[in-house]
């Protein structure tokens, strides 16, 4: 079974944290929600695993039992299968372990920008943070979403801290236009709009041209994908999309050609682009 049984843990866990302090809350979310993970996360305590996961959007130990039912009711895990089977059909996709949560809806940015809905994928495991009442295009987007990284990562497999900055914006770029594409620009990055050619060539000599081959542990990497320290917000994310969308108009494919394309082959197609 890819889809695990998180409702189970969830249940659990509302249930048995009834009448503890704030601290028996966080050890008990730790230990039924956080220890179950550690096989998937090679040596990784469970306090970093669950360090890591609330950062992202995983819900917070103060989750009361009113809101996980109210969860509960939705069927998440059935909805999210039925999308990740037509998914792995049509791109011919891998298989990889799925856990689905509520997601922790007092992130005021979490809110705002992704209407409390989040993700997280990796190689052979993927995350899904979904509010209470997040409606299925919205399901249905974010999955798209996290499960082209996870199509694209097993196309071109490295150890994770080789992966590049060109490859996270391509990759980043990719998912944005399947699900513009696939359930329409509603329900995308809020933060990622079209560009003009010369405004893209502007902003790619600025910030990716001469380190495209930034690994993801250098400092700077996350700093140019999210924007921060007087980098444009959400620059990485906008000059993948914009580089994809150009890409796909002179180049139209499947979505899983797409996904086996090359970032040298997609970087060649884009003539507005500087080559230096």
């Amino acid at each position: 079974m890819t889809i695990h049984a998180t409702d189970k843990w969830i249940k659990k866990f509302t249930d048995e944290k009834i009448g503890k302090n704030r601290k028996e809350q966080y050890l008990l979310h730790q230990s039924i929600i956080c220890e179950p993970l550690s096989h998937c996360f090679e040596d990784i305590q469970p306090e970093f695993i669950q360090e890591h996961l609330l950062r992202h959007g995983l819900f917070s130990p103060n989750l009361n039992q009113e809101d996980s039912e109210q969860w509960m009711e939705q069927n998440y895990l059935s909805k999210v299968n039925k999308i990740y089977q037509k998914c792995k059909k049509a791109w011919n996709g891998p298989e990889p372990a799925i856990f689905v949560f509520p997601s922790n809806e007092e992130i005021r940015e979490l809110k705002e920008w992704y209407n409390a809905n989040t993700g997280l994928s990796y190689p052979d495991k993927l995350f899904l943070f979904l509010q209470r009442k997040a409606e299925n295009r919205e399901i249905i987007a974010l999955f798209l979403h996290e499960y082209s990284h996870i199509c694209r990562l097993n196309h071109f497999p490295k150890k994770e801290m080789e992966y590049t900055l060109l490859d996270a914006i391509i990759l980043e770029g990719i998912a944005e236009w399947i699900v513009r594409k696939k359930v329409g620009s509603t329900y995308g990055n809020k933060r990622i709009e079209m560009i003009s050619d010369e405004l893209l060539a502007d902003l790619w000599l600025t910030w990716i041209a001469s380190q495209q081959q930034m690994t993801r542990d250098h400092p700077k990497h996350d700093m140019i994908m999210y924007g921060f320290n007087g980098v444009p917000k959400n620059v990485g994310y906008i000059i993948g999309y914009n580089i994809i969308q150009r890409y796909m108009t002179k180049q139209p494919c499947s979505i899983t050609t797409l996904l086996q394309t090359t970032n040298q082959q997609i970087l060649a197609t884009i003539d507005t682009l500087p080559k230096k």
